[in-house]
């Protein structure tokens, strides 16, 4: 299985107080554990076990197991936005930052099934997950609209086909890997829901549009 994504370790200039060292690691157990089995089937025990931590030290931190999914999902959720902001300053146009997000999770399934798997459970049990996502999708949908790119019939309704269009082709990528041509036909799909021509919309799918105007 492919390893799954750590939470970074950028070299601090002080070394985080032990408690926060003990979060953290308790963290990444917890991203394995569920990768493998899931949140729901992941027991409080194994994550400890795999931390080499006691049950006890476990709920130092975490008071339920509700609140450690809640904690890998916001990772989860602060990470890849975060990894996100350096590559979206290169984009002008609210089309190409979407097809940029929309990438970025299709490749998540395409290279690492367990995580995304794990995304999308994630996703459907913490509602803040969805929502912290949600917001750049939001900017970028409003972004489109004032460039004249996109055309909408409402902005939640929009920012619901693109997350329920792409958590379901992480999901058929992930379980059954389609030829890379899917991901293509998936990103077009969604430009064209959003209102732009077939042509442009399979042009910023095929990375061959010119960069928008600022």
């Amino acid at each position: 299985m492919k390893k799954l994504p750590r939470p970074r370790r950028e070299a601090p200039v002080v070394r985080p107080p032990k408690r926060e060292r003990t979060r953290r690691q308790i963290i990444e157990a917890a991203i394995e554990v569920m990768a493998e089995q899931g949140p729901s089937k992941a027991a409080v025990q194994e994550i400890a076990a795999r931390a080499k931590v006691t049950t006890g030290t476990f709920y130092n931190h975490f008071t339920s197991k509700a609140e450690i999914v809640e904690a890998v999902a916001g990772w989860f959720s602060t990470t890849m936005l975060e990894g996100a902001q350096e590559t979206r300053l290169a984009f002008h146009s609210g089309a190409e930052l979407m097809v940029d997000g929309c990438r970025r999770y299709l490749r998540i399934a395409r290279e690492s099934p367990p995580t995304a798997m794990l995304i999308l459970e994630l996703a459907t049990t913490s509602p803040r997950m969805l929502q912290a996502i949600g917001r750049f999708v939001l900017a970028d949908v409003r972004l489109g609209v004032r460039q004249k790119e996109f055309t909408i019939f409402g902005e939640q309704a929009a920012v619901d086909l693109v997350h329920g269009y792409i958590m379901l082709a992480m999901r058929h990528i992930a379980s059954r890997q389609p030829p890379s041509s899917y991901e293509r036909s998936v990103i077009a799909t969604i430009l064209q829901g959003l209102g732009l021509p077939s042509q442009r919309a399979l042009a910023l799918a095929d990375g061959k549009a010119g960069r928008g105007k600022s």
